[in-house]
């Protein structure tokens, strides 16, 4: 497919990449492209969840974030290297930042292969990404599910290497992120649902998957309850999934 090049905004640099040797240097040129125009690779193994394309979504029409990168591009085969999602989400006829080289059939499945595994190789460290995340301003439902999920999986990751034969019970509290889809830094607005009977309690845990959480405080102290701040979006989206319709 051939793309259509858009006019550069600002005018688009080339940047030069040393190597070894004058003959395996490269120069890789950033362009607005149409998005509709960019070709999906049909050996691209990464598969985008709704979750995933919504936080992308939210990340893009945020104004203080936008394209905070870029996507890749093959003009040798015409083919989308990395940047599937992104370009996914915006209307077709969106320029988007793109940057093209020309490389050969193999490098670019070379590339597709190791790109994001290379990047999922570094280990995090859930408490100073918890640091990071109270400084920052998250509106979005979706990008601050994003945040929370991050956290978990954090915390999981640093208990797995700590002991990696522990294997943690459905619903074992994160040392890092107290059990709420909501954070005391954030604003929300609520609902609150109350409950005459266990009858009804327990159908409403049943429908929001609410299972029994024991929370770990400093000291040793733990909590041990079934009450909840969960998200209302999330709820929504479990009870339709559920066939619960309102």
């Amino acid at each position: 497919m051939k793309t259509k090049r858009m006019t550069p905004q600002p005018e688009a640099p080339t940047v030069t990449v040393a190597a070894a040797s004058p003959q395996l240097s490269r120069q890789l040129r950033l362009e607005w492209i149409e998005a509709g125009s960019l070709a999906d690779n049909p050996q691209n193994w990464r598969r985008h969840t709704q979750e995933q394309l919504q936080s992308i979504r939210e990340l893009l029409d945020d104004p203080e974030v936008g394209w905070a990168g870029v996507c890749l591009f093959n003009e040798r085969t015409g083919l989308l290297i990395d940047g599937h999602a992104r370009k996914s989400v915006v209307d077709p006829k969106t320029p988007i930042p793109v940057l093209v080289d020309n490389w050969s059939e193999g490098a670019e499945r070379k590339i597709l292969a190791t790109l994001d595994p290379v990047g999922a190789m570094a280990l995090g460290d859930a408490a100073a990404y918890q640091v990071l995340v109270e400084s920052v301003q998250a509106n979005g439902l979706w990008v601050r599910d994003l945040l929370q999920t991050t956290l978990r999986d954090l915390d999981a990751q640093a208990a797995a290497v700590e002991d990696p034969d522990a294997t943690a019970a459905d619903g074992t509290p994160s040392q890092v992120l107290a059990q709420m889809e909501c954070q005391p830094f954030e604003h929300h607005d609520f609902l609150m649902l109350i409950f005459r009977n266990d009858q009804d309690l327990q159908m409403a845990c049943e429908k929001l998957g609410i299972k029994r959480v024991a929370i770990q405080y400093p000291g040793g102290k733990q909590k041990i309850g079934l009450g909840r701040v969960i998200d209302g979006a999330k709820a929504i989206r479990l009870l339709e999934d559920r066939g619960v319709k309102p």
